[in-house]
């Protein structure tokens, strides 16, 4: 997914905000989510379901400065009956900015408890 760094994503230095990434990354998910035919919305007013993170990880490598172009990338790298681990890097260009490990959660909406992620979007994860 490409992000384009804007001047309210950085500090009085022109340097992206650490918090920001953060927000990157929820972005690509979400989008990646929708990818698969996931939409968030329809997912909680359908099924009862969210996604949330549980865990995060982040290793802070090099800067992103306003107005770069950024790709987040999103990989699966593992699935449990309740969540999934999620391994997110931004680049700019082909240089690596920020890794991250992300593991997500599926809860019921209501109770706010976890629950097994459903068959079927299981199968749409496992085609990564």
């Amino acid at each position: 997914m490409k992000i384009r760094v804007y001047y309210e994503d950085t500090d009085s230095g022109g340097v992206v905000y650490h918090s920001n990434y953060l927000n990157f990354m929820e972005r690509a998910r979400t989008e990646w989510l929708r990818d698969l035919g996931i939409g968030q919305h329809a997912l909680k007013t359908n099924d009862n379901l969210m996604f949330v993170v549980s865990t995060i990880t982040i290793d802070y490598k090099k800067p992103a400065i306003l107005d770069d172009e950024l790709t987040v990338q999103t990989d699966l790298l593992s699935m449990r009956s309740c969540s999934i681990d999620l391994k997110q890097q931004i680049f700019r260009k082909k240089e690596l900015l920020t890794k991250s490990i992300v593991t997500v959660a599926c809860i019921d909406a209501n109770q706010l408890k976890p629950v097994k992620i459903p068959t079927t979007i299981r199968k749409l994860m496992e085609l990564l």
